[in-house]
C-alpha cells in the first residue's frame, strides 16, 4: 500500500489534551447529586467534544482510578469519539532543590495506553517512594 493511498490528505492536525481530571480526582468541580451522576456528567461531557479532539490523557493525582473507570465506560461501548485515551499520573512536588522562587512543582507521567492499570500500579504507583 502506498502512502498516498494510506494517507491521502497527508498530515492532519488533532487536539489532544492531556490534563483531563475525572471526578475520581482529590480536587474536582464536577456536577451531579452523587458520583454516579458526576460521572455520567463527565463522560457525556467527553462524548460531546469537538470532532478534532481524539486523544485525551485521563489524570489523577498519585492514582489511576480515574482511568479505571474511564476504561470501564470505554468497554461499555462509551467514548468512541476518542481514538486513544492515556493514563497520566501527576505529582505534586511540595519543595523543589535550586531556585527559591519555585513554590510547587508538578510532575505528569504520561503512560502509554497499552499498559494496563495493574502494570501501572503494580510496577510503578506501587514501588514509588512518597515525593510530598
Amino acid at each position: 500500500m502506498s502512502l498516498t493511498s494510506t494517507f491521502p490528505k497527508g498530515a492532519e492536525w488533532r487536539k489532544w489534551d492531556l490534563h483531563v481530571h475525572t471526578p475520581s480526582s482529590f480536587i474536582n468541580h464536577f456536577r451531579g447529586t452523587d458520583l454516579d451522576a458526576k460521572w455520567e456528567q463527565f463522560i457525556t461531557d467527553l462524548e460531546s467534544l469537538p470532532e478534532e479532539y481524539k486523544v485525551i490523557g485521563i489524570n489523577d493525582y498519585l492514582f489511576i482510578d480515574g482511568y479505571r473507570k474511564v476504561l470501564e465506560y470505554r468497554a461499555k461501548g462509551r467514548l468512541q469519539n476518542i481514538n486513544t485515551i492515556l493514563p497520566v499520573v501527576e505529582f505534586r512536588i511540595k519543595k523543589f532543590a535550586g531556585h527559591k522562587d519555585f513554590k510547587r512543582v508538578n510532575f505528569h507521567v504520561i503512560f502509554s495506553d497499552t499498559l494496563s492499570p495493574d502494570i501501572i500500579q503494580n510496577q510503578f504507583l506501587n514501588n514509588s517512594p512518597v515525593i510530598f
